[in-house]
């Protein structure tokens, strides 16, 4: 069965291109604008990894990963920070984020990250 991405972020070019290179490798990926539109995603289907954009509208990224905490079921889904913001690492390992990757993205680091911690499709 293969593996799950849930990509959480409000740019539609960074959603689109990550989507179709991760389906290429065989993932089925999940996506979401936002923090809100993420957890509902996360109703639908329960992903193996969650690649997640930090400043969002409605809901950004750190705000969705302390609520995610406080849910037991989603508590221990993998994140990886998508960011422009590299002094954030200190922040971002304070609460369990996997990894971080700044943006603007290298595609060969995303496939190689998403496969190091959600493992082959």
């Amino acid at each position: 069965m293969p593996k799950t991405i849930l990509v959480v972020d409000d740019e539609p070019v960074v959603v689109e291109i990550s989507k179709r290179k991760l389906e290429e490798r065989g993932y089925d990926v999940l996506t979401a604008g936002n923090g809100n539109e993420a957890f509902l995603a996360l109703k639908s289907k329960i992903p193996d990894l969650i690649l997640l954009d930090v400043q969002m509208p409605e809901m950004n990224g750190y705000t969705f990963v302390m609520e995610k905490a406080k849910i037991p079921e989603y508590a221990d889904i993998p994140v990886v920070v998508l960011t422009a913001y590299n002094e954030m690492e200190p922040l971002f390992k304070r609460h369990g984020i996997k990894a971080y990757l700044l943006k603007p993205l290298r595609l060969q680091d995303l496939i190689e990250k998403v496969t190091e911690i959600a493992g082959q499709p």
